[in-house]
């Protein structure tokens, strides 16, 4: 499948979520640092960035001498990840590909698949998960990043007292597997397509493709973090996103 519902939808946010993903604490102060920490060194490494966006992770992975080619299925935002990356002088392959059809890509060529943010979004997740057991070398790992499945059901959220203050978060039909039109922040000029699986899909599908978990990251917030942004008070309470790294093991004799 090299077009579906949630790339359409992503493409039509394109140019929103680049100005977002340029300005976000999140993303830039809490997700990005914690990526780039346990992806360790990559100089010399043959990365793919599954799910590039605007580009961000795959200049700065560049920039620290890994070999990249980022992957994203919204023309959009390959047209300006390819932009930056030109106008920063930074050599990053770009390749326009949904997560589940990378026909682009010869199989068993990279040290590192990177999915920062972006398989809770795709729709085929299990058909993703085989490309990537498909592109790595045996050895190689897969490192993602998702919003946390255990708190992102369709409905969820902080419930709130009186004078506004965080009560606790209440969650509720967890095991829908479902999807939603959702604006991301008010600022976005359209809704994107949301989607939410439960924690076992997520597992089942790497392991099924014959991946073996090696880290499993439910990060809170440092101090360090709580004074670059109030709104990581909220990650001492409950984890918002999970960090996974698998890897796809030698073949035996």
């Amino acid at each position: 499948m090299t077009d579906d519902t949630s790339t359409r939808s992503w493409d039509g946010i394109a140019d929103d979520w680049v100005a977002h993903a340029d300005s976000n604490d999140y993303r830039n102060h809490y997700l990005m640092p914690r990526m780039l920490a346990m992806l360790g060194e990559v100089a010399g490494k043959r990365v793919l960035d599954l799910g590039c966006g605007e580009g961000g992770y795959a200049r700065e992975l560049g920039r620290q001498g890994a070999h990249v080619t980022a992957v994203d299925g919204s023309a959009r935002l390959i047209e300006v990840a390819r932009q930056r990356a030109r106008s920063e002088g930074v050599d990053v392959r770009f390749v326009q590909a949904n997560a589940n059809a990378l026909d682009a890509v010869e199989s068993s060529q990279f040290d590192i698949v990177m999915a920062p943010m972006s398989l809770m979004d795709v729709e085929d997740y299990r058909g993703a998960i085989g490309e990537v057991q498909r592109v790595l070398l045996s050895g190689g790992e897969l490192v993602m990043s998702i919003t946390h499945p255990c708190f992102s059901a369709p409905v969820s959220g902080w419930t709130r007292g009186d004078n506004g203050s965080l009560q606790v978060f209440a969650v509720d039909r967890y095991f829908e597997r479902t999807a939603w039109a959702e604006k991301i922040t008010p600022a976005f000029r359209a809704p994107v397509l949301r989607r939410h699986r439960p924690l076992e899909d997520y597992m089942a599908a790497p392991l099924e493709c014959g991946l073996r978990l090696r880290a499993f990251h439910e990060p809170g917030a440092t101090d360090e973090e709580l004074q670059r942004s109030h709104r990581f008070r909220k990650l001492t309470r409950i984890p918002y996103f999970l960090f996974m790294r698998w890897i796809k093991e030698s073949a035996r004799p």
